[in-house]
């Protein structure tokens, strides 16, 4: 199977269960692109995330961008790109239209909250996996609770982008 057509089953796969969410789209690409095809080092992909969080735009859409580009330019990059959206655009053209008329024929408030159970799950596998390449020794583990635990007090009040410059300061000074 050609390349390309690699690249737009997997992010088309990616797309696919991307609900929820950039940090959902996480264990989905290290599935997919770490995992399965090998495509990435766990190294890789961690970079791509801190980048992509860097940049504006959804991380499953930069992810995209840069992984079809570094396996096949510009056409890859294009194509795994619109390959990652287009399921999403499929979905609510398919669903909107259907809601109303199967809302009362189906408990969706049920049916939802089940799938942000799921969301969560794929949110907390996120956190552990790449908790455990981050952290690397108590220093590293107090520095990530001190930013968990001042964006939890200030919840909503303060941006997170200052606790992520904060904590780079404190890397700079500290190791």
């Amino acid at each position: 199977m050609p390349l390309l057509l690699k690249l737009v089953i997997s992010f088309m796969l990616i797309g696919l269960g991307a609900y929820g969410g950039g940090m959902v789209t996480i264990p989905l690409i290290q599935h997919e692109l770490v995992d399965s095809r090998h495509w990435l080092e766990f190294s890789e992909m961690a970079r791509i995330l801190v980048v992509s969080q860097m940049t504006p735009g959804p991380i499953a859409v930069n992810a995209a961008t840069f992984t079809g580009f570094r396996l096949s330019g510009i056409p890859g990059a294009i194509l795994a790109t619109v390959a990652v959206i287009v399921p999403s655009i499929v979905i609510l053209a398919l669903l909107v239209p259907c809601i109303e008329r199967f809302k009362n024929k189906w408990n969706l408030r049920d049916f939802m909250q089940g799938i942000k159970i799921g969301v969560l799950g794929l949110i907390l596998f996120a956190v552990w996996s790449y908790g455990k390449a981050a952290i690397k020794g108590w220093l590293d583990l107090a520095i990530a609770a001190a930013a968990f635990l001042v964006l939890a007090v200030f919840e909503g009040k303060l941006h997170p982008v200052i606790v992520i410059l904060a904590c780079g300061v404190i890397g700079a000074i500290v190791f």
